[in-house]
């Protein structure tokens, strides 16, 4: 009797103690990292250094609050320097706490080899990271960790937007956003003024920042309501992130409070994102916060690049009377292209100028398909354990709709609804779409897609596949 009651004293404390680290409120911490200045590749200043700022700020408005944020805004010279500021920045981290990592710099992707790289310098020494390397180093701190990586080509540290390319952070403990695919370039900008930053970057802490990304408006947004939101929002690449339809908070904030966000212009809508070739004029609508004045910038992609160097410029007509006040406004820009390919992307850039200061107050991408012909649909699914890879080359910009089908040909899942193509840096025109089938039963499967082109519906069916 003495042995039961000392066994169920020692169950009941084990039962509390458990109880007790559930409800132990998780510490978040920050490693903020953003490298401008280089031996062997362009310089970038201030702009990564900006973002260190930009992301700073951001996280300092979060309702959970941030234990440490620790900054590296001149870079850091190698992997001994990278492991010295994360020691520094996750010291005393365990496995209830949450550990935030953004790195801004240059970013390498050999399609042979398939390694990408982060170029990490100080202006005096530089050093190519790999992803095994960050991994590694990340690996040694408990806990979850955030990673938010700001640089060309770093989906193929996720094995997204690539073909080919492996998940170098797969795993429970590691939530990964990045600003482009596999074989994208991630853009900064700067002016006179010594401003700058990155598109993603900007788009990011002010999504978070104005609530623009909580979708269901609860107070906290997730991993995947923040990468939904960049898609919409920032067109000159294609965020990217594992896991899919993740539910991990990444911002928080009081519903009841005033939006935090920063920019004079909020709620920009377009009245379509596809346009047809016989189309030449965008129609959107956004509500101006305070007075301000406002130019379109509309940026052609041709021959594989996006043409920031030469955008069609449009002034405001209410410029003319000093600046637009305060409330919502309609306007239309007709598309002038140099080119007399019928179709194409365009990213619709809106600039605010309050005094001498401009900033992009937002973006959206448009797909012109032309008004009719083949669009040569073709699909490749790469299966994984966790996830399918879906692969669609079409020969234009189109919208696609894309489904997957059980054994018998029933749709199970829809993974795009008439959703505009994008470009994604490949040789060819395609896209890129990521199935979870962690929960999936298991079974064969196909991916179709269809198209609809001048009135005409195309469809292609992929081979089966199956998932264990």
């Amino acid at each position: 009797m003495k042995r039961m009651i000392c066994w169920l004293l020692s169950l009941l404390c084990l039962f509390c103690a458990s109880a007790e680290k559930a409800e132990t409120p998780a510490i978040h911490r920050a490693l903020l990292v953003g490298c401008d200045v280089f031996l062997t590749h362009e310089d970038t200043a201030p702009s990564a250094a900006l973002n260190v700022e930009r992301m700073d700020r951001m996280l300092r408005t979060d309702a959970r609050g941030y234990a440490a944020i620790v900054r590296r805004d001149a870079g850091l010279a190698d992997e001994g320097a990278l492991r010295g500021a994360i020691e520094e920045a996750f010291s005393g981290a365990d496995a209830n706490d949450v550990s935030f990592v953004y790195i801004c710099t240059h970013g390498l992707y050999d399609r042979v080899s398939l390694e990408p790289l982060l170029v990490l310098s100080d202006g005096q020494s530089e050093y190519s990271l790999s992803a095994a390397t960050l991994r590694g180093l990340l690996d040694d701190v408990p806990g979850q960790k955030i990673l938010v990586i700001d640089a060309c080509n770093s989906g193929a540290f996720i094995g997204r937007g690539g073909r080919g390319g492996q998940n170098a952070f797969a795993g429970a403990d590691y939530k990964v956003l990045t600003s482009a695919g596999a074989y994208e370039n991630s853009f900064l900008w700067r002016d006179r003024q010594q401003s700058g930053g990155s598109y993603f970057a900007q788009e990011l802490c002010e999504g978070l920042r104005g609530r623009d990304f909580d979708m269901d408006q609860d107070g906290v947004v997730t991993l995947a309501e923040a990468h939904a939101g960049l898609l919409e929002c920032h067109g000159a690449s294609t965020a990217q992130v594992y896991p899919l339809a993740d539910d991990a908070p990444i911002y928080a904030y009081d519903p009841a409070a005033a939006s935090g966000g920063e920019r004079p212009l909020s709620d920009i809508l377009l009245d379509t994102n596809v346009l047809t070739g016989g189309e030449d004029t965008l129609y959107f609508s956004f509500t101006v916060r305070r007075p301000v004045r406002v130019q379109y910038q509309i940026v052609y992609y041709r021959g594989g690049q996006w043409r920031f160097d030469a955008p069609q410029i449009v002034e405001d007509a209410e410029n003319a009377q000093g600046v637009l006040a305060p409330g919502r406004r309609q306007r239309a820009v007709t598309l002038v292209s140099e080119d007399e390919t019928p179709y194409g992307y365009v990213l619709l850039q809106i600039v605010a100028q309050e005094g001498r200061s401009a900033m992009l107050a937002g973006s959206r991408l448009i797909a012109v398909q032309p008004e009719k012909g083949n669009p040569g649909l073709r699909v490749a699914v790469y299966p994984t354990p966790q996830e399918a890879a879906v692969y669609v080359r079409h020969a234009f910009p189109c919208s696609l709709t894309v489904k997957v089908l059980d054994a018998a040909g029933q749709p199970v899942d829809t993974l795009a609804y008439k959703a505009p193509s994008r470009p994604t840096g490949e040789r060819q025109d395609g896209s890129f779409f990521y199935w979870d089938t962690a929960n999936v039963p298991p079974g064969e499967y196909a991916i179709e897609v269809t198209c609809r082109v001048g009135g005409e519906t195309y469809a292609r069916q992929s081979a089966a596949f199956r998932v264990e």
